[in-house]
């Protein structure tokens, strides 16, 4: 099987390691990629945005499945137009794909699905957003509507700070604060059958203890040792299948990976979003556990035959994921940082390095070109072990102004508490 992997992040290189062990992967293509990927695939120089060379570029490769990793070529039509070719697409087409694009269309479909949310307003001016955060109270929560790479959301107890940040997103959602540990499910689906993964938790805050600002992610675990046994069978039958059924009853059918980002509530589960791609930096810990190769099973959405997948396997222990952030990140990350200390890091027994913002220089040295530089995931037989072997490498790794949160999975490898 020729495969072409879209993106050139973290999730990304997780994604190309996987099929790269799949021995049903003969080829593996990449566009854009980056310098960790290059060294599993192909890469290609490609405006990953535009359909209709996302779909040339496919063809020309023969290609027998194109994975599309990041949100903004899905919402752009990127599986659409690869799909017209008459390629397998994991990956949903543009109409679906606004269930990540569009908060307020998140909302809608939820809401005519049952499914079970925040209370919210849609808001297009400073008079409607201040009315809706009156209405709701503080802690307010503000979601700018569109694609905001994973920082679009502000949760601050300042209304000022949240008028702002509402003022400057143009349309936004605000809803009501959702108080529990939240957690990621991911479901491979067909647009009629969905299969869950297995459940992981990330670290949405900058700094330890869960302060700071928002960022795409700052590290993250699986599985969890706390959450309820039923949890993925739960969220499969209150959440993925009558959201699926929605976009379907609409003409929008979802295949591909729909990501369901929970609040585990006092009354009960609430979705706090949709994705229409696989999470960053979850994927990487998910992807670490899992036991059947993965080619065959992207393929099978992707061309609506998920029925025919045996039940999926997962190995023993944990994987913990830690993120290496460049200087300044979020607001405003530095970039062209040498990055040294990957080998050191690689010879930690457990871990290993994937890239997601790195670039490599003229004389092949690595360079920071992102907000999160490199994800360093740990496995082992339980959390503490895997645990232990992240931070070991990322101790390793030598980078200008790179930092981590020294607390990713720490309450739960303990055995403290459920969640952060």
């Amino acid at each position: 099987m020729r495969v072409l992997v879209i993106g050139s992040g973290g999730r990304e290189h997780a994604l190309a390691r996987s099929l790269a062990s799949d021995t049903a992967v003969t080829d593996l293509h990449a566009a854009p990629g980056n310098p960790g990927i290059a060294e599993l695939a192909e890469l290609h120089a490609a405006n990953t945005t535009d359909p209709a060379e996302m779909a040339a570029l496919a063809a020309r490769l023969d290609t027998d499945l194109v994975v599309v990793g990041p949100e903004a070529p899905l919402v752009n039509g990127v599986a659409d137009a690869v799909r017209s070719a008459g390629i397998a697409c994991f990956g949903p087409g543009r109409g679906a794909a606004m269930i990540e694009g569009s908060k307020s269309f998140a909302k809608d479909v939820m809401g005519a699905a049952g499914v079970p949310t925040a209370r919210s307003r849609t808001c297009h001016d400073s008079a409607a957003a201040e009315r809706a955060l009156d209405e709701f109270g503080p802690p307010y929560v503000v979601k700018a509507d569109g694609l905001a790479a994973g920082k679009g959301v502000v949760v601050t107890g300042s209304k000022d700070a949240a008028l702002q940040h509402a003022n400057a997103s143009g349309t936004v959602v605000i809803e009501e604060f959702l108080d529990g540990p939240e957690v990621s499910i991911f479901a491979l689906t067909d647009g009629i059958t969905a299969v869950p993964l297995l459940p992981a938790q990330d670290y949405k805050r900058a700094h330890d203890g869960d302060k700071g600002p928002n960022t795409g992610g700052m590290g993250a675990y699986a599985p969890l040792p706390w959450a309820p046994p039923d949890l993925a069978d739960e969220t499969m039958a209150t959440v993925v299948a009558p959201a699926l059924a929605e976009l379907a009853r609409r003409g929008m059918p979802f295949s591909g990976l729909l990501y369901s980002g929970l609040c585990l509530t006092s009354r009960g589960l609430r979705v706090v979003e949709f994705n229409a791609r696989f999470g960053d930096p979850e994927t990487q810990v998910v992807l670490d556990r899992l036991a059947t190769p993965i080619g065959g099973l992207l393929h099978a959405a992707a061309s609506g035959d998920l029925t025919a997948v045996p039940r999926l396997g997962w190995l023993d222990g944990a994987a913990v994921a830690v993120v290496v952030a460049a200087e300044g990140y979020p607001a405003g990350p530095a970039s062209g940082d040498l990055i040294g200390g990957l080998a050191a890091a690689g010879r930690v027994p457990g871990a290993y390095v994937i890239q997601a913002g790195t670039a490599a220089e003229v004389n092949g040295q690595l360079t920071s070109a992102g907000g999160r530089v490199l994800n360093v995931v740990g496995s082992g037989p339980d959390l503490e072990t895997a645990r232990s072997a992240a931070y070991q490498a990322a101790a390793e790794i030598k980078m200008r102004g790179g930092w981590y949160r020294l607390d990713i999975a720490a309450n739960p490898a303990a055995g403290t508490a459920t969640g952060l």
